[in-house]
């Protein structure tokens, strides 16, 4: 099988999702910029795995490729959907997780395959969160690649009466008055109750 891995171009540890999939025995080629349907055409690619990409992928390709593109989401969905999410776990005091789900034409809003609950400590900064979280969904994504990518594994729909979402702009704000930006440690962000 051919896997598109879609991605963001500044992230460090932009090897550790292909070199997963290589180990099923699939191809892997990367990309950073928006795939579209001429592209997953031309390129006999089968599946796709987004992971901290810059761009949304548009209506078309998701109906081409309907239940072959999965997100790797660093959050408990159907909490903070969008951006930032281990920040907005933390400041609303949220379910805090990570969930591979598909992707649909909503934002973080697909059917849910395979998730895990988390807890942090008051001791840890949000650097340290996000690290966390990024080390939990790459071992998600490890246990659970070998069954998504034949469809073996059943998924859910999220609750659409639960949840939230952020846009990257929502967190300026609050950012501003972080006095360590994502070093601040987590006793110090005034928790919404």
């Amino acid at each position: 099988m051919k896997v598109l891995y879609f991605t963001n171009p500044d992230i460090n540890d932009s090897n550790l999702i292909p070199s997963i999939i290589e180990k099923s025995g699939d191809i892997v080629q990367s990309i950073t910029a928006r795939p579209d349907v001429n592209f997953v055409k031309k390129n006999n690619i089968d599946f796709i795995v987004s992971d901290r990409p810059r761009f949304i992928i548009k209506p078309d390709l998701i109906n081409y490729m309907e239940k072959k593109i999965i997100n790797l989401h660093p959050s408990f969905l159907p909490w903070n959907r969008g951006y930032n999410p281990n920040f907005w776990s933390i400041k609303e005091n949220t379910p805090f997780g990570v969930t591979i789900h598909y992707i649909d034409q909503g934002i973080d809003t697909g059917n849910i395959i395979v998730q895990t609950q988390l807890s942090y400590n008051k001791s840890e900064s949000l650097k340290s969160t996000y690290d966390r979280l990024r080390f939990f969904i790459v071992e998600l994504f490890k246990s659970s690649w070998p069954s998504i990518r034949i469809n073996k594994l059943p998924s859910f729909p999220q609750n659409k009466n639960e949840g939230t979402f952020h846009l990257k702009k929502d967190l300026d704000e609050h950012f501003e008055k972080l006095k360590d930006g994502w070093d601040t440690i987590i006793s110090d962000i005034k928790c919404n109750k």
